[in-house]
């Protein structure tokens, strides 16, 4: 595998070392502006600036001449100073805090828990526990109805340090779906596959039985793309039936960590793969494709798709403008040879941070405020929602075929390369509930994509398992020390299951010499970092 694909992965969990001034956590203060009573606009009577140190937003074409933020500083008073992270955006943060003015805001940078602590510690962000309580409306309700999402937040002493934005998707919450090309299928008289070898017979006969009837054998029954552990790649899907596959190799099994890259039943998922290659049920450049390639595949004139994995169909299809993606449906997670039948549940961390309060921050009590509206659905709908979503009429129905609450209408989309300034898109942090994401009235081309997702959905929670385990909060002074193992292991699992699916390595001659690697990379002091993880939470 790639070394790139593993280096952009480890950019999520950004632990930091025990660099810093020591000075200790930061209390909130009293700020110089007096602020509105909670949930009540302005915020402040006079014109109040926080400087908001932040990286530059996607998809927008000037943040400060945005017509989201205009109308925002128009409702709280409240003026943002934008400071953008230039170039490496951890470098940036580094020179922000040896400044010594750390602004008012830390905005955007999902920062994982051990740094949130590793800040605080330094002297960085303030405990934001007491603000909330006291300032907030629409964060204070969300952390009342969603205690998960609370306990995720709370740090040492039960402080909350930071805040993330959490906007959860039903198709996110069990990504990792297989989708079938449903008229081959038919043709071929086939019923849904349930185990490994419905599977593998479903897969040969779209090899052998020319299902798309051109005469010639051009059919692909099975092809990803060159994903680890992601919707798009295959290794997540053909793996879980045998053991629990996940980004850096450890699940969570009841409160013990648990690695599975060593065990008699990943070498066996390994092998189910290498038959499939072997055979040619597999396409042979899965492990390489990228998507414009698998998209090729899935939209060519003649059907020669049969299989390919992803979170919607559009990943490998042309999506809300092709018929083809409204022909795919989501195949059932699999049952392995030992009865084995899962699928990994993928929720939100909400230990991650989008927005932290400084301690040079003169007005925190503004500053909370400004974050506290975002989360309401009136700011979900004014500043990070699609074009042509609006609330539902009554009687327009969702796509669990309830009362929507939200509809989305057809729009004439911008030209190519066009950036929009209208709304903040996904720089907006907020909050939108999972069964928001399908109590949605679509009235565009996408209204099919969508219930297929859907149907995946009710589908695949019915196997959801939650036993991930990716950003986990680590000591600072260990960081450096965890990076360095998982980066060393993941490269090593990945390099070994490629090439003992294509055939470059024996898996049977060659298997102890790579547990014996693995032993060598220092797997059990991998595991126990993540143990120790684990046993902080009890």
């Amino acid at each position: 595998m790639k070394k790139g694909l593993l280096i952009a992965a480890l950019a999520v969990c950004m632990c930091v070392s025990a660099a810093g001034c020591g000075k200790g956590g930061q209390e909130t203060g009293t700020g110089s502006a007096k602020v509105s009573g909670v949930n009540e606009f302005p915020i402040t009577e006079e014109k109040t600036t926080l400087e908001v140190f932040t990286t530059e937003p996607t998809g927008v074409a000037d943040i400060e001449e945005n017509a989201f933020t205009k109308w925002y500083e128009e409702k709280t008073n409240i003026q943002l100073k934008f400071d953008m992270a230039k170039g490496d955006v951890r470098q940036a943060i580094n020179l922000k805090i040896a400044s010594n003015d750390y602004g008012d805001i830390f905005y955007g940078f999902c920062l994982a828990r051990s740094e949130q602590v590793s800040y605080y510690n330094q002297g960085v962000f303030v405990d934001m526990t007491d603000l909330i309580n006291n300032h907030s409306y629409y964060i204070k309700n969300m952390l009342e109805e969603r205690p998960d999402i609370k306990e995720q937040m709370l740090h040492t002493d039960h402080k909350i340090l930071g805040l993330r934005s959490i906007y959860e998707d039903f198709a996110q919450e069990n990504p990792y779906v297989m989708w079938v090309y449903k008229p081959w299928m038919d043709k071929l008289g086939l019923s849904m596959p349930e185990t490994t070898e419905d599977f593998y017979q479903m897969l040969k006969a779209f090899k052998e039985q020319d299902p798309n009837g051109n005469g010639i054998a051009d059919e692909v029954p099975l092809a990803g793309r060159n994903m680890w552990a992601n919707a798009t790649s295959l290794d997540t899907y053909l793996l879980d039936p045998f053991v629990f596959q996940s980004s850096y190799g450890v699940y969570n099994e009841n409160g013990k960590a648990v690695f599975a890259w060593d065990k008699p039943e990943f070498k066996e998922g390994i092998r189910f793969m290498k038959k499939l290659y072997q055979e040619g049920l597999m396409h042979m450049d899965s492990f390489i494709m990228d998507r414009a390639r698998v998209v090729a595949l899935g939209e060519n004139e003649t059907p020669i798709l049969g299989c390919a994995p992803g979170k919607w169909t559009s990943q490998f299809t042309a999506g809300g403008s092709s018929k083809r993606a409204e022909e795919y449906v989501a195949l059932p997670p699999l049952k392995g040879p030992n009865g084995l039948r899962q699928t990994p549940y993928a929720s939100i961390d909400a230990g991650c941070s989008d927005f932290n309060i400084t301690s040079t921050c003169k007005n925190p009590e503004a500053a909370i405020k400004w974050a506290d509206w975002l989360y309401s659905d009136e700011a979900y709908l004014k500043a990070r929602a699609t074009a042509g979503t609006r609330e539902a009429k009554e009687g327009e129905l969702g796509l669990d075929g309830e009362q929507a609450i939200y509809a989305v209408d057809p729009v004439e989309a911008l030209p190519s390369g066009q950036l929009q300034n209208e709304i903040w898109g996904n720089f907006a942090i907020g909050y939108v509930p999972v069964e928001h994401t399908y109590k949605v009235a679509f009235n565009t081309d996408m209204k099919k994509t969508n219930e297929n997702a859907y149907d995946a959905y009710n589908l695949y929670k019915n196997y959801s398992v939650k036993k991930m385990l990716d950003d986990i909060a680590v000591p600072a002074e260990e960081c450096d020390e965890y990076l360095d193992l998982r980066t060393a292991i993941t490269n090593e699992v990945q390099a070994a299951l490629t090439s003992f699916v294509i055939g470059e390595r024996s898996l049977d001659d060659e298997w102890e010499a790579y547990l014996e690697e693995l032993k060598n990379l220092n797997v059990d002091r991998y595991v126990e970092i993540f143990q120790n993880y684990l046993d902080s939470l009890k």
